[in-house]
């Protein structure tokens, strides 16, 4: 566990000066009858000070407020397609072999199913390989897609250096390997489908910044396996948090994926036990299957009145978690079915040996708490809380007319 360093330099700098103080307090009472007093502060500095501290935290809260309403805005967004105008038949066939890092996690086995299902609408063989946050059986999964002849591999938040030994056989096999969700690759010659994890990280922090009217104090479930958590979804938040109100309070316990749902050391025992060994936190943030069992840890811990959660992926049970006022108060948003499509998409242009399109920014983004889902229709509304976000666009008849099946 890992606490602000700045909060606890506060702190003790806090504590020195109450000893200055009770040093000047003996030196008053010795000091002799006659002399005069020292003269106090006019009234009108000590008021001004008052006032420009609270000046600088209104500034701080408003400013994480737009931030946060960009996102927010974005929900009720109709965006337009932003990618790519044409795309090769897809060479119906192909074997894709699909390794998602766990599919415990709903944010992995979200795109995994896709990209099963679109591949099965193209007349490809698609096989889904569970890695179970083991980075020792996501190499596994590698290897034996190579074994068994696959045409291409998707590799769905499994990071490329922990895979290695499996990568290497694959490329020298030439079969073409693309990832989906990371944050940089090895070898780099490997493709990625993201969006700015960044900005998803950062937006969280505005978010509970801005709730908190600038007296945060949260716990961050900081993933270790994650190149977009601990860098992304974790470190913009983090960043967020201390570059613009150094003195809120954070506290962060890692947690690994391999012991994902196990009940005395997985993430929920973690977190619960952090929140009860500081109980002055308020928030709690992570990614939505994380926050999933954080939530059902605190309520059993009696902390559910307590504590407010920030969550990544708004997956549809989280979704629903938050329409109906419990712990967890907004997700970032992102279409996880269109970053599927996306994947599809270049798996089919490296296996007609043209170049991948970058979909970075053809990718929308949004952020949704209660508010902003009650003011969605009923239609919308069901529609997240049953798949999830779609992103606000039809993408599904794009990509079919690129690929020339509409």
């Amino acid at each position: 566990m890992t606490i602000n360093k700045k909060w606890l330099k506060k702190r003790a700098l806090g504590a020195v000066g109450l000893f200055a103080a009770a040093g000047l307090l003996l030196v008053a009472c010795a000091t002799p009858a006659e002399e005069a007093p020292a003269e106090e502060a006019p009234a009108e500095t000590v008021e001004s000070t008052t006032e420009s501290a609270d000046d600088v935290r209104a500034a701080m809260v408003k400013k994480a407020e737009e931030g946060a309403m960009e996102l927010i805005t974005a929900g009720f967004a109709e965006n337009e397609w932003l990618g790519p105008d044409s795309s090769p038949t897809p060479i119906a066939g192909a074997k894709v072999g699909i390794i998602a890092e766990q599919m415990a996690s709903t944010g992995a086995s979200r795109p995994a199913n896709a990209v099963l299902n679109i591949g099965a609408e193209l007349g490809w063989e698609t096989k889904i390989y569970d890695g179970r946050g083991d980075p020792v059986v996501q190499n596994a999964a590698v290897n034996a897609a190579v074994d068994e002849g696959m045409d291409a591999i998707v590799l769905i938040f499994v990071d490329t250096t922990r895979v290695q030994a499996g990568l290497t056989r694959a490329i020298e096999s030439g079969i073409p390997v693309i990832t989906f969700g990371s944050l940089r690759n090895t070898p780099d010659t490997i493709p990625d489908v993201s969006f700015d994890w960044d900005r998803a990280g950062r937006g969280i922090g505005e978010y509970m910044l801005w709730k908190s009217e600038g007296d945060l104090k949260v716990l961050q479930m900081k993933n270790t396996d994650l190149l977009v958590v601990y860098e992304g979804q974790y470190g913009g938040s983090q960043a967020y948090i201390e570059e613009n109100c150094p003195e809120c309070i954070t506290v962060t316990e890692e947690f690994a994926l391999a012991n994902f749902n196990d009940p005395n050391i997985g993430v929920a025992a973690q977190a619960a036990a952090a929140m009860q060994a500081n109980p002055e936190l308020e928030w709690v943030s992570c990614f939505d299957s994380c926050m999933f069992r954080v939530m059902e840890a605190l309520q059993r811990a009696g902390l559910g009145d307590k504590v407010k959660g920030a969550g990544y992926d708004c997956n549809p049970e989280n979704v629903a978690i938050i329409v109906a006022g419990g712990i967890q108060k907004v997700c970032f948003a992102d279409p996880r079915e269109m970053m599927a499509w996306a994947a599809v998409d270049n798996v089919n242009r490296l296996l007609n040996g043209e170049p991948v399109f970058d979909y970075t920014s053809a990718i929308p983004i949004a952020m949704f708490d209660q508010e902003s889902l009650g003011q969605l229709s009923a239609e919308d509304r069901k529609l997240l809380e049953t798949e999830g976000w779609q992103g606000n666009l039809d993408f599904q008849s794009e990509f079919r007319k690129i690929w020339g099946l509409n």
